[in-house]
């Protein structure tokens, strides 16, 4: 039995896509979920793809499937707001042509790669292409502007011990995700520390400890579990974690992001991917906004103006205007 065979057998693999859609919306879900890209494909028109994008602290947990295409993301494409991602990709089925930092990595099923959104890249689907993928901040493994550059697009294969380990790891987690509850953080925490070690290892290091990255961490984590309590402020969060205000508020001091801004993206972030959700286009804006933690629907119209350049109801209508179809 082939590896994806009993990966698919033991059930780690998740099934459950959405209908696939044609080439435009698809690309639409990949800028959204992903990073963007510009495209090419040589049959558009017969073009179908799938793809579902799910979050949990602070980590993406994306399966994608889809055509034969092409895409690049050159300098034009990288902004600020995505340029501090790592994405960790696992070949399922098909081949993935990926190339980045003057590598080139052919994948095949069982093997799995890593890129950096913050510089540019170039990649080829075969058809048949599935894959499942993680996307994390950079932080989350420790690591600065280049630290991984030795090992992108470098392609590795899912042998015994540490690299099967995170293959299980993400995708049971993948596969478990709604119904990890409250101990759905911890247990990506610890997806992550294998991540970081199996990278660590790929550069011949020993994974650096960072005690203060490892609160902050936890209290992201804490961030992400509680964003639909509507009283998820900084005291209660600092609080939760025995510090002071002026503690927690030092440890993100360095970030873009103020404590109660973290709270604001992420809650917001959630609120756009529901949004261009075609299975929620019947669920008010307002319920969706309560399921985020924002109490008051007209508060939460002008903080997502003032984040997106629109309100809900534009960004849900510009999220449909290539309409999913079979």
């Amino acid at each position: 039995m082939s590896l994806i065979e009993g990966l698919k057998s033991s059930g780690l693999i998740a099934e459950d896509l959405p209908p696939p859609v044609r080439f435009g919306s698809w690309t639409d879900a990949v800028a959204r979920s992903v990073l963007h890209f510009e495209f090419d494909c040589d049959r558009p028109g017969s073009f179908r793809g799938a793809l579902s994008d799910r979050s949990l602290a602070g980590v993406a947990f994306i399966d994608m499937e889809c055509g034969r295409h092409a895409a690049h993301r050159g300098p034009e494409s990288i902004s600020p707001r995505d340029a501090g991602y790592y994405i960790l990709t696992l070949q399922l089925s098909g081949r993935f042509r990926l190339t980045q930092d003057g590598r080139t990595a052919v994948l095949t099923p069982g093997c799995f790669a890593l890129y950096d959104s913050a510089k540019p890249a170039s990649v080829v689907s075969s058809d048949d292409y599935k894959s499942t993928c993680i996307k994390f901040p950079r932080e989350r493994v420790g690591a600065g502007p280049d630290t991984l550059a030795a090992i992108t697009a470098t392609a590795f294969e899912c042998g015994p011990g540490l690299p099967s380990a995170v293959w299980s790891a993400v995708l049971g987690l993948n596969r478990e995700l709604e119904s990890l509850g409250a101990s759905g953080p911890l247990a990506v925490r610890g997806m992550m520390e294998l991540v970081t070690t199996l990278l660590a290892s790929r550069l011949g290091r020993r994974p650096a400890v960072d005690r203060r990255a490892e609160l902050r961490d936890r209290i992201r984590e804490y961030i992400d579990a509680h964003l639909p309590d509507p009283g998820l402020t900084p005291g209660a969060i600092a609080a939760a974690h025995y510090i002071s205000p002026r503690h927690l508020h030092q440890l993100f001091e360095q970030d873009e992001d103020t404590v109660a801004g973290c709270i604001r993206s992420r809650r917001i972030e959630r609120c756009r991917r529901d949004l261009a959700d075609p299975r929620q286009a019947e669920v008010p804006v307002s319920a969706v906004a309560a399921r985020w933690g924002f109490a008051d629907a007209s508060h939460f119209g002008q903080v997502f103006k003032r984040h997106t350049g629109q309100t809900p109801a534009e960004f849900r209508r510009t999220a449909a205007r290539h309409p999913a179809q079979p």
